[in-house]
């Protein structure tokens, strides 16, 4: 499996690695074999939520911007309705770890054979099932709060929002008690190529993380890709000290 991770930093540059993920992470056999724990992502949901607005709030005014990085022609629906207007100039590390993985994904499904699975580790407010150009075919699963989630998915339909023809886009909870299943029950299979995208999940502790780590290389073939943006707190871990050395 390769890893591209986009590390919060004063930089503008996006940062790009590859490596195996046992190397970050090795895994026992018995955490192979975990359920994934989600039990912090119920202690403090409303905290959870304000952290998702405020990063949508940055992907609007992002969008705003006379020459943004991208472009979300959804993300309004999803704010509040006296939101500030106002364009702000300066570039946000969060947008830039935005592009870079829209950039990186879109590359890596057209180049990768037979890579039609797609799971995103979010918050509940990602739009990229509506606002990418999907292949045919491709299998979009969302694993993130299932409050936050559906009052999202609600607002994007309202407004219009469709997924591309011929793809399919279906929603696990991040509070089921095994991921791993509900997973294979809708359709995943850990037999073929999958790409998956970590942004906004909420993680509190470096054992969240490395549960999510788990989750992956369970499921993962090899010649899979696991690529997103590292937490600010995570980066002074010993695993986002590892990634921002190589």
């Amino acid at each position: 499996m390769k890893i591209f991770l986009r590390l919060p930093q004063a930089t503008a540059t996006p940062f790009a690695t590859s490596m195996q993920l046992q190397w970050l992470f090795p895994a026992s056999k018995k955490r192979r074999n975990q359920v994934f724990n989600c039990k912090l992502v119920k202690e403090d949901d409303g905290r959870f939520l304000r952290a998702a607005m405020d990063r949508a709030s940055l992907r609007f005014h992002e969008t705003l911007r006379p020459d943004p990085l991208f472009t979300d022609p959804y993300i309004r629906c999803l704010l509040p309705s006296d939101i500030q207007m106002d364009v702000i100039q300066s570039l946000h590390q969060h947008c830039l770890a935005t592009k870079f993985i829209d950039d990186k994904l879109l590359s890596i499904i057209e180049k990768a054979d037979g890579l039609n699975q797609v799971v995103l580790l979010t918050d509940g407010m990602d739009t990229r099932p509506y606002r990418l150009n999907w292949p045919a075919s491709t299998l979009l699963f969302d694993i993130s709060p299932d409050r936050v989630f559906r009052s999202s998915i609600q607002k994007l339909e309202d407004v219009g929002a469709k997924i591309p023809r011929r793809c399919l886009f279906l929603h696990v909870p991040s509070e089921t008690s095994d991921i791993q299943q509900v997973l294979r029950s809708k359709g995943f299979n850990g037999a073929r190529p999958s790409l998956w995208i970590f942004q906004g999940f909420p993680t509190m502790t470096l054992a969240n993380f490395k549960d999510v780590l788990d989750l992956v290389s369970s499921l993962a073939m090899k010649g899979c890709f696991f690529l997103g943006e590292l937490p600010s707190w995570l980066v002074e871990t010993e695993i986002g000290i590892k990634v921002s050395k190589l």
